[in-house]
C-alpha cells in the first residue's frame, strides 16, 4: 500500500480514492467525492505556510473530519479512512520501547561481563578478532533486524557503537599502544559520526554530541600535558557545559519534529541537571585547589583557547539548530558565569543564586511558551520548584525547627504543588490550543 504522502498530489489523490472502496480491484462511486475532499486538503496544506500539526497521522485525522462536517463523506467511510490511517501511522508502544532499552543495557552488560571473565584466557589475535566480531556482529544483527523491526535495530546500531568505544581503548591496551585518551575518543567519535550520516538515527546523534565535546577538551587537556586545572579553566568548563546543555535544550521547538531533536533536548536536560548543582560557587572551589601552592595560576593562550571553546561549540551548534534564535544560549552563559561566583556557603551570594534560578526557570516557561515547546514549561515548573525547596531548606528550615520546619514543608509541597500542576496544566493546554488553530 503506497504511504500517504502530502507532498505529492497524484499519490494523495490516488491513495484517497483507494482508501474509499471496499476492496482494492473495486472502487463504488465514493471515490469520487473522497478524490474532490483530497483535493480540497491537499490545496489547503498547499497555501499553509507551516503546518499547524506536524504529526501526519493528526493531520489526516482532522482533514477527514472536515471532509465529513461538509458532507463530503458519511460517517462509515471516514470511519474506514480513520481505521486505516490508525494502522498506518501505528508506531511502537511505551512498554516496547522501554523492554528495547532495558534490553540494549541488558545486552550490553552481558557483552561487557563475558569479555571480562574470557579476557586472561586470550591471546592478543584472540582478544582483538573477538572485539571486532562483537562490533561487526551488533551492526550486522542491526541490519537484519531493520526489515522486521526498525526499534530493534536501531537499539542494535546503539549498542554496536557503544561496543566500538569499549574496543578502541581494549585494542590499545591488546597491542601495548602509548595512553592517548584524545585519540580514543576522536575515533569513537567519528564512528559515531559515520553512524549518524549512514544511519540518519537519534542515538547516534545523542552519541556524537556527547563524544565530539568530550574530544575537544581531552585534546585542550594534552595541550596544558593535564595540568592542574587553574580557576578560571573550570569556571570556561562550567559554563561551557552550560551553554552546551542549554543549546542541546533548544534543538526542537513545538510538539513535534525529527526523533533526534527531540533526543537531544533530553540530553540537554540530563546535562543541564547536573550543571545547575555544579555551577555555584565554582570560582571559590577552584581557588581552593591553589591554595597552598607557590606557582600561581595566570592567563594565557591556553585559558583563551578553552574559553573560545566553551563558547563558540554551544553557540554554534544552537545557531546550526535554531539560527536566529539560538540568544538563549548566550544568556545562559552570562547567567552561569555569574553564579560560579557566588559561593554557597555565605548567605547573600546563596540569596542571589536562588533569585538567578528563580528567574532563569520563568524565563525557561516564558521561552517555551513562546516556543510553544511543552518540555521547556515542564523543566521550567520544575527548577523554580527545586530552587524554592532549596531556598526553604538553606534559609528557614534551621530557624523554624524540627517538628514545625516538616508541617511547613508539607504544607507548601502540597499547596505549592497543587498550584504548580495547576499552572503548568494550563500553559501545555494554552499552547496545544494555539498549536490546534494556528
Amino acid at each position: 500500500m503506497v504511504a500517504l504522502d502530502r507532498r505529492n498530489p497524484l499519490i494523495f489523490y490516488v491513495y484517497a480514492a483507494r482508501a474509499a472502496c471496499a476492496a482494492p480491484h473495486r472502487c463504488n462511486p465514493g471515490s469520487q467525492t473522497v478524490l474532490s475532499a483530497a483535493k480540497v486538503s491537499y490545496q489547503e496544506t498547499r497555501m499553509t505556510s507551516r503546518p499547524a500539526i506536524r504529526s501526519r497521522g493528526s493531520s489526516v485525522a482532522r482533514a477527514i473530519d472536515r471532509w465529513v462536517t461538509a458532507g463530503l463523506v458519511d460517517e462509515a467511510l471516514a470511519e474506514r479512512l480513520r481505521s486505516h490511517e490508525a494502522a498506518a501511522h501505528a508506531g511502537h508502544s511505551r512498554l516496547t520501547v522501554f523492554l528495547f532499552g532495558f534490553g540494549g543495557l541488558a545486552v550490553g552488560a552481558g557483552i561487557l561481563l563475558f569479555v571480562a571473565s574470557q579476557w586472561p584466557l586470550l591471546g592478543p589475535a584472540a582478544r582483538f578478532a573477538l572485539l571486532v566480531a562483537l562490533v561487526l556482529g551488533l551492526h550486522l544483527g542491526a541490519t537484519a533486524a531493520s526489515r522486521s523491526s526498525a526499534a530493534l535495530a536501531t537499539t542494535l546500531h546503539a549498542v554496536g557503537t557503544a561496543a566500538l568505544g569499549a574496543g578502541i581503548f581494549l585494542a590499545g591496551q591488546i597491542f601495548n599502544l602509548a595512553e592517548n585518551w584524545p585519540e580514543g575518543l576522536m575515533l569513537w567519535a567519528l564512528g559515531a559520526a559515520l553512524g549518524l550520516w549512514l544511519l540518519r538515527d537519534w542515538p547516534h546523534a545523542v552519541w556524537t554530541a556527547m563524544l565530539v565535546p568530550l574530544w575537544l577538551l581531552a585534546e585542550w587537556g594534552r595541550y596544558r600535558d593535564f595540568a592542574m586545572p587553574q580557576p578560571t579553566e573550570i569556571v570556561a568548563v562550567g559554563v561551557g557545559f552550560a551553554m552546551l546543555a542549554t543549546a542541546y535544550f533548544s534543538a526542537a521547538s513545538g510538539s513535534g519534529g525529527p526523533m533526534w531533536r527531540r533526543a537531544l533536548s533530553w540530553l540537554g536536560v540530563i546535562i543541564l541537571a547536573g550543571v545547575v548543582f555544579a555551577l555555584p560557587g565554582l570560582r571559590y572551589q577552584g581557588e581552593l585547589l591553589w591554595e597552598g601552592e607557590s606557582m600561581q595560576p595566570d592567563f594565557g593562550v591556553p585559558q583563551v583557547l578553552l574559553w573560545i571553546l566553551a563558547v563558540g561549540l554551544p553557540a554554534g551548534v544552537a545557531f546550526a539548530a535554531r539560527r536566529r534564535e539560538a540568544w538563549p544560549v548566550l544568556v545562559a552563559g552570562a547567567l552561569a558565569y555569574v553564579v560560579t561566583w557566588l559561593d554557597a556557603s555565605e548567605t547573600g551570594p546563596r540569596l542571589v543564586a536562588h533569585l538567578l534560578y528563580a528567574g532563569a526557570s520563568i524565563g525557561l516557561v516564558a521561552w517555551g511558551l513562546s516556543d510553544r515547546h511543552a518540555l521547556r514549561i515542564n523543566i521550567g515548573i520544575i527548577g523554580f520548584a527545586s530552587t524554592v525547596l532549596w531556598f526553604y531548606f538553606g534559609n528557614l528550615f534551621d530557624m523554624l525547627g524540627r517538628a514545625l520546619g516538616l508541617i511547613v514543608v508539607g504544607v507548601l509541597l502540597l499547596a505549592g504543588g497543587w498550584l504548580l500542576e495547576r499552572t503548568r496544566r494550563a500553559l501545555v493546554r494554552r499552547i496545544r490550543g494555539e498549536e490546534g488553530v494556528s
